[in-house]
C-alpha cells in the first residue's frame, strides 16, 4: 500500500511540475511589452501600446522605425513568419516530411526564392531584417511551436523577405484563378461553357462607375457629400483564412522624424503598413481577380534550375529539375504558364511599399500601388481634403486572344504585348455618385475601351451600391460590414421557392417565400437556401461532369441568368427547365439542412496550424459556436458545407473610420536604445 501511495504521490508531483512548468514556459514565451531593450539602433526608439495593445513606434529615423517593427514582428509572429518563409522558399518538407513535398515543388517551380536571390537588395529592408534577427539572438525562450517541432530559426535575410513578398502577390491570383477550371469545362461541355465564361454580369455594378479615364473582400469610401461628418468615410474588411493563428495581419503605427507617420495593418515578413493611413491619405485594397495568368500547350526548351529539397526522415535530398517552355515555366511536360509576376523584379514590391507609406496625393498613391509587381489588387483611396479615388493595382496584359482559352505556344499571337500604361488603367477620382466600392466584383463596365478579363464576384457589390447612396456615419459603415442580407438569396429565392413547390414540399416553399433573405442565427430558411444553392451545380452539371460536378460552380450564375442549354439533363429524354433542376437540388438540400437553424449549421472553428497533429488537436482548436455569415453578403465568409458547415475564410482586420482619424490611449512603453559596448536586454517596470 505504501508503495502505491508513493507512486501516486510521485505522479501527482510530476503532473504538477509539468502543469506549472508549462504555464511558466508559455508565460515567458509571450512577447515583451514593457521595459528597455538595448540593441542596434542609431537613437532611442519608444514603443507605446494603446488601450487595445496596438503598438506605436516612435523613432528618429525611418531605419530605426523599421528595426523596431522587425523586433515586434519576431516577438509576436515568429512561428507564423517561419512557416511563410518556408512556404515561399519551398522548404516545408524539411520540417513536415514528404506530405509537404508537392507544395515545395510548386513553390520552387514559381521560383520566389530564386528571383529574390537575383534581385538588388533595397537598403530599407536591411534594418527590418536586423530587427528580426536582434530579437531571435536575445530570445532565451522561443515560441512553443519551435519546441514541438524541434526547430531552431535560422538568421533572416533580405532574400527571405523578398521571397515572401513575391509569394504574397502570387497568393491573390491563386485564390481566384479559374483558367484551368474553364479549360476543363470547355473540353467537357463545349461551346455552352465558352459562351457562359464570357457572359459577364451586366446586372452587377462595376467599381469604376463612369466611362471616363480621367476620373473585394469589401472596401468602400464615401465622399464628404455622403458623410454626416462632412469628412470622407473609408471602410475595409479583407477576407482571409482564419486557420492562421495568430492572424496574418499585425496592427501597428510607425512614426519617425524623417516624415514616416503611418498607422494600419502590417504582416510578418515586410515592414510596411499595407492598409491604413498616414497624415495625408488613407488606403485599402481587395483582391481584383484580374486574369494575369495564362496557360499554353507547350514543350520544354531549357532547364531553369536543378534544386535539392531536404525531406524530413529521408537521408538524401530529392533532386528536382525545373524547365522553361516557349511561353513560361513548364507546370508539366505539355503545359507552360505565364504569370505577370515573372515580369517584375521582387525589389519593386518593397520600393512601392516604402513609397506608399509617404504618399501625399492621389497621384503619389497611383504611382505607388501600381508598382507592387503583379499584386492583383483593387486600391481604394481617401484623403484629408475629402477626395476619394480608386486605382486598379494589377498589371493589365495586352493580349490578342481570348485569355479564358489555353493557347498554343507556337502561335506568335499568343505572346503578350506588354502592359497597359498607367493612364490607361482603370481608375476614378471623385465620381459624381459620391462613393466608390470594391467587393471582388467586375472592375469596368461593358463599354470599356478594352477587355479586363477576370473571375469576378457579382453579388456583394449589389448590396453595397444599394446601401451607399445616402448619408452615413462611421457607425453606419460598421453596420454595413455586419449586414446579414444575402444578395444571392435576394436574386434567386424565387427559383428556390419554385423548386420547393415542384418537389411537393409546401412547408419549405412557404418558409422560403416568407424569408427576408437574412442569414440570421435563428433562420431555418437560411440553412435550407444555402444547402439548395450548394447542390444546384450537381443538379445542373452532373450529367456532363460526373463526380467533378462542383467544378461547374464557376458558371452557375451565368447558366441560370441566360437559361443556358446546360440546364437540361442530357441523361433524360425530356428537356428539363430551371424549375425542374431547382426541385432536384431542393430534395438534396432537405437532407443536408436537416431542419437546422443557420446558427446550428454555421459554426466558427479557429485552428492553430499544429492542430492538425492528433495529439495537439484538442488543445489548439477553438470551437467558437454560431456565426451569422455567408459568402454573398457584407458580413462574408467562405465555408465548407457538407453535413456541418464550418467557416474557412472570414473578414480580417475590419476597419471603418473617418479618413485619417485615430486615437492613441497610452498603456505601456517599450524603449529601444543604443548603448555603447552593450547588446542585450534590460527589462524595467512599466512606465
Amino acid at each position: 500500500m505504501r508503495v502505491v501511495l508513493r507512486i501516486v504521490l510521485v505522479l501527482v508531483v510530476l503532473m504538477a511540475l509539468l502543469w506549472f512548468g508549462g504555464r511558466c514556459y508559455l508565460a515567458r514565451s509571450v512577447a515583451q511589452d514593457d521595459g528597455v531593450i538595448t540593441t542596434g539602433v542609431a537613437a532611442p526608439v519608444e514603443i507605446t501600446f494603446d488601450g487595445k495593445g496596438v503598438p506605436q513606434v516612435w523613432a528618429k529615423t525611418d531605419g530605426d522605425a523599421f528595426f523596431a517593427i522587425g523586433w515586434l514582428h519576431a516577438s509576436e509572429r515568429l512561428f507564423q513568419m517561419e512557416l511563410v518563409r518556408r512556404l515561399s522558399r519551398g522548404e516545408l518538407s524539411e520540417v513536415f516530411g514528404a506530405v509537404a513535398l508537392e507544395t515545395d515543388i510548386a513553390q520552387r517551380r514559381a521560383g520566389f526564392a530564386r528571383r529574390a536571390h537575383a534581385a538588388a537588395a533595397p537598403a530599407v529592408m536591411q534594418r527590418y531584417v536586423d530587427g528580426i534577427n536582434a530579437w531571435i539572438v536575445q530570445a532565451k525562450i522561443l515560441p512553443p511551436e519551435f519546441v514541438v517541432l524541434r526547430l531552431k530559426p535560422r538568421k533572416w535575410t533580405i532574400e527571405d523577405c523578398l521571397a515572401i513578398s513575391g509569394y504574397q502577390t502570387w497568393f491573390s491570383h491563386e485564390l481566384m484563378d479559374q483558367d484551368r477550371k474553364y479549360q476543363s469545362l470547355m473540353e467537357k461541355i463545349g461551346m455552352p461553357a465558352s459562351v457562359l465564361a464570357h457572359a459577364g454580369h451586366p446586372w452587377s455594378p462595376s467599381t469604376v462607375p463612369e466611362y471616363r479615364m480621367t476620373n473585394a473582400s469589401n472596401s468602400w469610401v464615401l465622399s464628404p457629400s455622403r458623410s454626416a461628418s462632412k469628412a470622407a468615410l473609408h471602410a475595409s474588411d479583407p477576407h482571409l483564412s482564419i486557420d492562421q493563428v495568430p492572424g496574418l495581419w499585425y496592427l501597428a503605427g510607425l512614426h519617425s522624424d524623417e516624415g514616416l507617420n503611418v498607422v494600419g495593418v502590417t504582416y510578418g515578413g515586410a515592414p510596411f503598413v499595407v492598409m491604413g493611413h498616414n497624415d495625408s491619405i488613407a488606403f485599402s485594397f481587395t483582391v481584383a481577380s484580374v486574369d494575369v495568368i495564362d496557360y499554353y500547350e507547350d514543350a520544354p526548351t531549357s532547364v531553369i534550375a536543378r534544386e535539392s529539397i531536404r525531406v524530413k526522415g529521408e537521408e538524401r535530398p530529392r533532386i528536382v529539375e525545373f524547365k522553361r517552355g516557349g511561353r513560361g515555366v513548364m507546370i508539366d511536360e505539355k503545359t507552360s504558364m505565364h504569370w505577370a509576376g515573372f515580369d517584375f523584379a521582387p525589389n519593386e514590391i518593397t520600393d512601392a511599399g516604402y513609397r506608399l507609406q509617404k504618399a501625399k496625393t492621389f497621384d503619389d498613391f497611383r504611382k505607388a500601388v501600381t508598382r507592387f509587381g503583379a499584386l492583383d489588387a483593387n486600391w481604394i483611396y481617401s484623403d484629408r481634403n475629402g477626395n476619394i479615388g480608386y486605382q486598379l493595382g494589377a498589371p493589365v496584359p495586352i493580349r490578342d486572344y481570348d485569355s479564358y482559352v489555353w493557347q498554343k505556344a507556337s502561335d506568335p499571337k499568343s505572346a503578350w504585348r506588354g502592359y497597359r500604361a498607367l493612364d490607361d488603367t482603370p481608375h476614378a477620382l471623385n465620381p459624381a455618385q459620391g462613393f466608390l466600392a470594391s467587393c471582388n466584383n467586375q472592375i469596368v463596365p461593358p463599354a470599356w475601351p478594352y477587355p479586363v478579363p477576370g473571375f469576378y464576384d457579382p453579388y456583394r457589390i449589389v448590396r453595397a451600391t444599394a446601401l451607399l447612396p445616402t448619408k452615413h456615419t462611421r457607425d453606419d459603415m460598421h453596420a454595413m460590414q455586419l449586414d446579414l442580407t444575402s444578395t444571392i438569396a435576394m436574386r434567386w429565392k424565387s427559383l428556390a421557392v419554385d423548386g420547393a413547390q415542384a418537389a411537393n414540399l409546401p412547408r419549405e416553399s412557404r418558409m422560403l417565400r416568407s424569408w427576408d433573405a437574412r442569414m440570421s442565427d435563428d433562420s431555418r430558411a437560411a440553412t435550407l437556401f444555402e444547402a439548395w444553392w450548394r447542390m444546384l451545380p450537381r443538379a445542373i452539371f452532373e450529367d456532363e461532369l460526373g463526380g467533378d460536378w462542383n467544378t461547374g460552380r464557376v458558371l452557375l450564375d451565368e447558366a441560370l441568368t441566360t437559361n443556358s442549354p446546360v440546364i437540361d439533363d442530357k441523361r433524360t429524354k425530356r428537356v428539363e427547365t430551371a424549375t425542374d433542376i431547382s426541385a432536384r437540388a431542393m430534395k438534396d438540400a432537405i437532407t443536408i439542412a436537416k431542419n437546422r437553424t443557420w446558427g446550428e449549421a454555421s459554426t466558427l472553428t479557429v485552428r492553430h496550424p499544429l492542430s492538425r497533429m492528433k495529439l495537439l488537436e484538442k488543445w489548439l482548436r477553438l470551437d467558437r459556436g454560431p456565426r451569422s455569415c455567408s459568402r454573398r453578403r457584407g458580413h462574408a465568409a467562405r465555408e465548407l458545407f457538407f453535413v456541418r458547415r464550418n467557416i474557412e475564410f472570414v473578414p480580417r482586420a475590419r476597419r471603418a473610420e473617418h479618413a485619417l482619424r485615430s486615437r492613441l490611449v497610452g498603456r505601456r512603453r517599450l524603449h529601444v536604445e543604443r548603448r555603447a559596448g552593450a547588446v542585450g536586454q534590460s527589462v524595467q517596470s512599466a512606465l
